[in-house]
């Protein structure tokens, strides 16, 4: 019997398909990250040699079986960037027509400075732009889909996503130095190259096309994604008939639901943040960016809020960064080769081919479950959770956001009841008997109800108290929330049951701490804070580096490690490693 390929069998479905996300703000490192994922070979990724004696820690430990696992079953990336799935939009249209839409978009003297580059830098862009789109076009669907599964199109050294990706850059290059100018704002300006990109990429979600029509249907929001995964689906079955794994890296996904989009098809799909220090980020930016194209890409890239269409058409990274399955840290190296990032990289690719070949860290375990409470919240606007920590990592207490205990959460409570009856166990005294706040949700609310009563579709229709009272006053508070936020509740829970010094303990959040937070925390003697996501706040640079005596300041640590579903999925040991190694090493008969 051959018990030794029954354990290939188990672990062979990762082993052949793969496809990683990379979200992030440019800057922190996805382009790092990707060409990391596409080394050729295992040497190529120059990672640092194990030890194999006088281990310092069980990290080093588990950094041995990493790399020895990795170094038998290294495969490289096929880089698919969402930029070149951008791009395949654009050669859609005639090279005449491409550039009457720029002229659009940009205005007719900054075009013709384009076009006078082109013609005196780069005179091959034009019959390299008309090859492409020739080649295409025979491609296309009548529903703007890609037919790729020729080998014709895939596997040569010319084919269509590599002259993709070769016409996009020397587009990148030739843009690179001109300027986007807003027409309502002078102040306001941008790189062209990254406006005109990310208006393509906003028009395409809207409407399936880089023109301009204002009619958003919601039926082109996936249109990128489903781009991308023509290029998916044609590598693969080319692949399946080479009988060769394939392992797809999607570059730059800057749309959350296109992220939710292959997270619903594919179980073997990761999404990957990468993130780093802010002001490393604004270093790196700074080489081939001025002040204002800096603030111009975090609008874009980072908007405090989006509205309408907008919510589900432009880019959103934050939002991005909470579904990701993995974070990745790419701090500043003076070395050309990425050694910390590599190193994690390569780790939980590893997991995703072999999952429970190492356990979690400590800094996992915890956030994790801080992951796990936010799904407590009942919180309308955003679920956040947080844990707090000995100096050990031993778990102290939990909370999350949401109303203190005995209230009902806000997304429990329904505006259709508050109409009818006020239910006094569901409401409170104000709103139940203060006349302006009664009047303000009657006329808000009652005629939306009666011409929307089926748009809901059975869902609660639910509001959010903060927001009405900041209407009626004219104010926003934070103060007049009913929720607690997730670390004021933990650091509540230990005091109310029997109190206990946290003082030089760890807190665990899923969004960075508000100033209101990290004045507690301070204040309480947190020696460490680790966030995933950067809340729009001056709590680092106002409260937690603030005094003579730094020692007394909390350390803020940008989180990297597997989370969610991903946590399971990646420490979850297939078959127990005591069966595993005893089948490996048993004898064939």
């Amino acid at each position: 019997m051959n018990v030794s390929k029954a354990i290939d069998t188990i672990y062979s479905e990762r082993e052949q398909f793969i496809i990683v996300g990379l979200t992030g703000r440019t800057g922190s490192g996805c382009t790092t990250v990707s060409n990391i994922l596409s080394a050729k070979t295992f040497k190529d990724l120059h990672l640092r040699q194990p030890k194999s004696t006088n281990f310092i820690n069980n990290d080093e430990r588990k950094y041995q079986i990493i790399y020895n696992y990795a170094e038998k079953h290294w495969k490289p990336f096929i880089r698919i960037s969402m930029t070149d799935i951008i791009f395949s939009f654009v050669i859609q249209h005639n090279y005449k027509s491409f550039f009457n839409i720029l002229k659009d978009m940009l205005g007719k003297k900054t075009v013709k400075e384009v076009q006078n580059d082109i013609n005196n830098k780069y005179p091959d862009f034009k019959k390299a732009f008309k090859n492409l789109n020739e080649a295409i076009k025979p491609c296309l669907t009548e529903k703007n889909s890609l037919i790729l599964t020729d080998k014709e199109y895939l596997n040569k050294e010319h084919n269509i996503l590599k002259q993709l990706s070769k016409l996009q850059i020397k587009f990148r290059k030739i843009m690179q130095n001109h300027t986007y100018v807003s027409k309502e704002n002078a102040d306001i300006n941008a790189n062209a190259f990254t406006f005109c990109l990310q208006e393509f990429g906003n028009r395409i979600r809207h409407h399936g096309d880089i023109t301009v029509n204002e009619n958003f249907t919601g039926e082109h929001m996936f249109a990128l994604a489903r781009r991308a995964n023509d290029f998916i689906k044609a590598i693969r079955h080319i692949n399946k008939s080479k009988n060769e794994a394939t392992f797809i890296c999607l570059d730059a996904i800057r749309n959350p639901y296109e992220a939710t989009y292959f997270q619903d098809r594919y179980s073997a799909f990761y999404l990957i943040a990468i993130s780093t220090d802010n002001d490393e980020r604004i270093r790196r930016l700074s080489e081939n960016y001025n002040n204002h194209q800096i603030k111009a890409l975090d609008n874009t890239e980072y908007p405090q809020k989006l509205d309408g269409d907008k919510k589900f058409t432009n880019q959103d990274i934050g939002a991005c960064a909470q579904l990701a399955d993995i974070y990745l840290y790419n701090p500043r190296e003076n070395t050309n080769e990425k050694f910390f990032v590599s190193e994690l990289a390569i780790k939980y690719i590893t997991l995703i081919k072999h999952p429970g070949l190492i356990t979690p860290s400590h800094i996992e375990r915890c956030m994790q479950i801080a992951y796990n409470a936010k799904l407590n919240s009942g919180c309308l606007s955003r679920q956040v959770g947080a844990v707090i920590t000995d100096s050990n990592y031993s778990v102290k207490a939990v909370g999350w956001n949401s109303v203190a205990e005995g209230q009902v959460p806000c997304n429990l409570r329904s505006v259709n009841n508050y109409l009818m009856n006020k239910d006094k166990d569901s409401f409170s005294t104000f709103e139940i008997e203060d006349e302006s706040f009664s009047k303000h949700i009657a006329n808000k609310y009652s005629k939306i109800i009666e011409k929307k009563k089926n748009a809901l579709d059975g869902r609660l229709f639910e509001y959010c108290f903060k927001d009405e009272y900041g209407e009626i006053t004219g104010q926003k508070n934070q103060v007049h929330t009913r929720s607690l936020h997730a670390e004021e509740n933990a650091f509540l829970q230990i005091v109310k049951y029997g109190g206990e010094s946290i003082k030089g303990g760890n807190l665990f959040t899923s969004a960075s701490s508000c100033v209101l937070c990290s004045k507690k925390a301070f204040q309480l003697g947190i020696k460490n804070i680790y966030y995933i996501d950067p809340y729009p706040d001056i709590a680092t640079t106002h409260i937690l580096s603030f005094g003579s005596d730094k020692s007394k300041c909390p350390e803020c640590h940008l989180f990297y490690g597997a989370i969610g579903k991903a946590y399971t999925s990646l420490f979850t040991q297939r078959i127990a490693i005591k069966d595993e190694l005893k089948c490996l090493l048993t004898e064939n008969d």
